[in-house]
């Protein structure tokens, strides 16, 4: 039941997801990175995720720190997103890591999210095409902590 109830809600966000891009592509050319446009996060998670914005630190470590109860990842996640569905995959006690992913970018409303305004809600800023089969990829690279 759980596992049917992510799928829907990760199925909505993914429409919702299409539908804002396919809106970005009724006013001009869609951001695409890696397709439309150079793709300037290449290693997802990592290189969006560092320390100089603003002056403050946005590394996941730190991000992950300031939310109660959740463990220290700095000794034990190596390779961002991938290391974290040692906890966050589905079945488990802890939502799966699309669920979480998803909901911090996207929800509650995309239209005051930081990764639309900045990143423009891009999925192709987290993952990768491979437009030969269609497969589509979680980006990753190692830790910047």
């Amino acid at each position: 039941m759980k596992s049917s109830r992510t799928i829907v809600i990760l199925s909505f966000m993914a429409i919702a997801a299409l539908v804002m891009s396919v809106s970005v592509a009724a006013a001009g050319m869609a951001f695409l990175p890696g397709l439309t446009s150079t793709d300037e996060h290449p290693k997802g998670c990592v290189d969006c995720h560092v320390d100089a914005v603003g002056g403050k630190d946005f590394r996941l470590n730190a991000v992950l720190a300031a939310i109660k109860g959740h463990p220290n990842i700095a000794k034990v996640v190596k390779i961002l997103p991938k290391d974290c569905t040692m906890c966050h995959k589905e079945g488990s006690k802890v939502p799966a890591l699309g669920f979480v992913l998803h909901k911090a970018h996207f929800g509650p409303d995309p239209a005051k999210s930081a990764f639309v305004a900045n990143y423009q809600g891009s999925c192709l800023n987290c993952h990768k095409l491979d437009l030969a089969t269609g497969a589509m990829t979680l980006k990753s690279g190692p830790t910047n902590w």
